[in-house]
């Protein structure tokens, strides 16, 4: 059973959450409170599976209560349940410990498998802050002269290095990048050339080692990004976010 306690200013949400997510099997919602400050006052035997956030408090002390929690537990996954963000503090959020952020219009089974995909070690967010998440992203590649990408790769190797990095399959790539399968198996096939490697993890290690770092980020991102598919499913797709400072 996964321990869960909410930390949120507004009671009647607090209330509804608790009452929402306890009905989950393999849920159970043992503690509430409207700041952090009664969560660290707890005397907890074993510490919460993941601590649900509201950051509509100043931005400062927010970032400090998910680095503080981390600093106590670092086995707790902290998900933001807050209003609509900035870039700027979205950023703020991860580089300081958050495991995913979303938006409070968000859908229950939203929320249920954002709890979900964060137990499971993945990061997440709601697709509606993914232009500023992307928009962070883009912001540090464009400023690091590392990440030029020009050590003899055209710029479609360089997206496929970047894709592959970040743990996309081919099927996903094609569909990414709006081109065929044999053409990314065969731009595949040229980075495996161009870097005498035999597998993914040599070809990325190898690149690495000769100065062209594929992603200077550490960690996959699972996004909640609608896709058409024929049953008409929802599926996450896998992105790479702004690295710790």
């Amino acid at each position: 059973m996964y321990k869960i306690a909410i930390i949120e200013s507004e009671s009647i949400i607090r209330e509804g959450l608790s009452v929402l997510i306890s009905k989950e099997p393999g849920f159970t919602v043992d503690f509430q409170a409207s700041s952090p400050v009664a969560l660290f006052r707890q005397a907890w035997l074993t510490p919460p599976n993941v601590i649900l956030l509201d950051m509509m408090i100043p931005k400062n002390y927010g970032i400090e209560v998910i680095k503080e929690i981390k600093k106590r537990w670092q086995a707790t996954k902290i998900l933001i349940f807050t209003l609509k963000d900035t870039e700027e503090n979205i950023c703020a959020a991860f580089r300081a410990g958050a495991d995913g952020y979303i938006l409070k219009g968000t859908t229950l089974p939203q929320l249920i498998d954002a709890i979900k995909n964060i137990l499971a070690g993945q990061y997440y967010v709601c697709p509606e802050i993914l232009p500023q998440i992307i928009n962070g992203y883009l912001k540090v590649e464009k400023t690091c002269p590392g990440n030029n990408l020009n050590w003899n790769l055209t710029s479609r190797e360089a997206q496929l290095l970047k894709l592959i990095a970040a743990g996309y399959k081919n099927k996903e790539i094609a569909d990414s990048l709006c081109i065929s399968l044999k053409t990314v198996e065969t731009h595949r096939a040229t980075l495996m050339r161009k870097f005498n490697a035999h597998n993914v993890a040599t070809l990325l290690s190898v690149a690495n080692q000769a100065g062209v770092p594929p992603c200077r980020l550490c960690k996959n991102l699972v996004a909640s990004q609608s896709i058409e598919r024929s049953a008409g499913s929802v599926t996450p797709v896998e992105l790479c976010t702004m690295p710790p400072a």
